[in-house]
């Protein structure tokens, strides 16, 4: 059964620990996020599978697959790694119906996607620190923010969104 219990208890730990001191944000963001991208793969692996959900939901598949090794297989084809944010993007289509599909959410909303685009710039800068990745946070995040000057991600990670009247990526 497909459970978010590790995303979940690592958002309450980073909850407390931001509480007492922000001063790690940037940390609490990045870890949370990889669990996030954790729970997806993992939901992607599970669903594409046929296991259930919570609440004993199951979406429809147009494929069936053996077993993890069949899937996984099909995924990674002559590579090493298999990069599942990019894989659901690109053949959930093939392997869910489109009236039953958990991932059009994400990744067909085009609020919810340029979101979680956003937040990926913002991972690769924070595990990164490169040049490249620095470029692309400013032009990615900071400039369609209205922030014409670098800042630190912690300080755009705690300043408020007017829109919304909570800070950016609240937890």
């Amino acid at each position: 059964m497909i459970e978010n219990n590790e995303l979940l208890t690592k958002i309450e730990e980073w909850k407390n620990e931001i509480a007492l001191n922000d001063k790690h944000i940037h940390f609490a963001f990045l870890e949370i996020f990889i669990e996030f991208e954790k729970f997806l793969a993992n939901s992607f692996l599970e669903y594409a599978l046929g296991e259930k959900g919570k609440e004993n939901y199951r979406p429809t598949r147009r494929v069936e697959f053996y077993d993890k090794e069949h899937f996984e297989g099909l995924l990674k084809c002559d590579k090493q790694y298999i990069d599942y944010i990019k894989k659901i993007q690109e053949v959930k289509k093939f392997i869910f119906t489109e009236t039953n599909c958990p991932f059009n959410k994400v990744f067909s909303s085009s609020e919810f996607l340029s979101t979680f685009k956003r937040m990926q710039v913002i991972r690769n800068f924070i595990a990164h620190q490169s040049e490249e990745s620095k470029n692309k946070y400013i032009k990615k995040v900071l400039e369609p923010s209205g922030i014409s000057t670098f800042i630190k991600v912690e300080t755009f990670l705690k300043r408020i969104n007017r829109q919304k009247s909570i800070s950016n990526y609240s937890i």
